[in-house]
């Protein structure tokens, strides 16, 4: 029987390569920050970008098979996963109708989410895609306590599917990657809005 495209694997790497590519295209995301992911289709495992690439220059062979204890299954390149691929499994184990995590540091929303304050709710799109952005804390990358923050965060916001994560970006969850990816999009640009109307005097 013949697989479907979400059950390719080479499918899924060109999904991943061409919305990182996307991100970074759109400024999103700049150096070799940021990271995305997705479940495959046997619940065994993720895809991720791997760690020290840009993601403007993430091709397919580049996307790496961990297994859910973050154990590399396959390497096309021998390129090593993110090194957040942690906080993405947690994610994962958190939640199984979550298959696809976004992270990336657009620079307004990373600004409010420095302030540790909730994204503004500022446009009618916000409110009925987003609802509400919460913010969790700071922890260093690939560290235990992040995994925790943004775990602890799910749990008391067991709704939202973006986060800020302050002095770290946003976080955005979907059942697959367009969405959280839109997602990720609509964050940032609800944040540049904000930020619009906060300067505008009257």
């Amino acid at each position: 029987m013949a697989k479907t495209p979400f059950q390719d694997l080479d499918f899924l790497r060109n999904e991943i390569s061409r919305y990182s590519k996307r991100a970074y295209d759109q400024g999103l995301i700049r150096g070799s920050g940021g990271n995305l992911s997705l479940r495959v289709p046997d619940d065994n495992g993720i895809l991720v970008t791997p760690t020290d690439v840009s993601l403007g220059d993430v091709e397919p062979e580049a996307i790496i098979l961990v297994n859910l204890d973050g154990e590399i299954i396959e390497s096309p390149s021998n390129l090593r996963p993110s090194k957040e691929t942690s906080f993405h499994l947690r994610v994962y184990h958190r939640s199984p109708v979550i298959r696809a995590v976004v992270h990336l540091h657009p620079p307004h929303a990373t600004a409010y989410a420095n302030k540790g304050k909730p994204l503004p709710m500022i446009t009618v799109s916000a409110r009925a895609k987003l609802r509400h952005v919460p913010n969790v804390g700071c922890a260093p990358p690939g560290s235990d306590e992040l995994c925790d923050l943004v775990s602890n965060g799910m749990e008391s916001f067991p709704e939202a599917k973006a986060f800020l994560m302050k002095d770290h970006g946003i976080l955005t969850l979907g059942e697959d990657l367009r969405t959280a990816y839109y997602l990720a999009e609509l964050v940032e640009e609800t944040a540049q809005i904000a930020f619009i109307e906060g300067s505008i005097r009257g």
